[in-house]
């Protein structure tokens, strides 16, 4: 199955990577990427091919209620955000996105883009994604992110995460427990319009379900 073209799956996974080396750690990773690293090793075994790759790059924070104002800017979500900005990342609302010519994977400048050919363009996608919205987000980082209530535990209890380090990344990397990542899918998927990412979402709480390494139903039945 071909969900997504390989070129876009494969820069994804190369960003990941330059990503992965500017943030803070641990790195904990959401979404599609997640779901891949988390059940490509069993699903590869049994179905003699990897699993569905992401176009998308999706990051956890951590963000405490009584946080001030000093304190947000130096919370790994603060921090992250300044060092996109410094790789070039741009800024459309809660997303950070870099322009790359599907031909070349140049990395184009806003202005560069508009002398393309839009199917020419790939736009790659970070999303931060908070346990808790602050009331002060909007003021210093000029946005609202978007929120996911059980990020909380994966933070909070370490029966909910799993800490994996990749030599491909040289990174260490939180990935959420598969309860957790289902769940997460699980609510998403409603929400999606009729298109690849529900698509993409109906897949990985089938991959989840049956290929996580856990068993079915603690995968199923277990969330906090």
């Amino acid at each position: 199955m071909s969900l997504y073209d390989v070129f876009e799956t494969e820069t994804s996974y190369d960003y990941l990577k330059k990503v992965a080396k500017v943030l803070e750690e641990p790195i904990c990773l959401l979404g599609g990427w997640a779901v891949y690293l988390t059940v490509n090793n069993n699903f590869k075994r049994e179905q003699g091919r990897s699993y569905l790759g992401s176009k998308d790059i999706d990051i956890g924070f951590h963000i405490e209620k009584n946080f001030s104002e000093t304190d947000l800017k130096k919370t790994a979500f603060g921090i992250s955000i300044k060092a996109l900005e410094k790789e070039g990342f741009q800024a459309q609302g809660f997303r950070y996105y870099k322009n790359i010519h599907r031909e070349t994977g140049e990395e184009l400048t806003p202005d560069k883009s508009k002398s393309e050919n839009q199917f020419d363009i790939f736009q790659i996608y970070v999303d931060l994604i908070v346990d808790y919205i602050h009331p002060l987000s909007k003021d210093i980082f000029n946005f609202v992110p978007i929120d996911e209530l059980l990020l909380h535990y994966v933070f909070k209890e370490e029966k909910y995460r799993k800490e994996i380090e990749l030599k491909k990344f040289k990174r260490k990397l939180w990935l959420s427990s598969p309860e957790i990542l289902l769940a997460m899918k699980i609510k998403s998927a409603p929400n999606r319009i009729k298109d690849d990412k529900l698509i993409k979402d109906i897949c990985d709480i089938y991959a989840l379900s049956w290929y996580s390494g856990e068993e079915f139903d603690k995968v199923i039945y277990s969330p906090p």
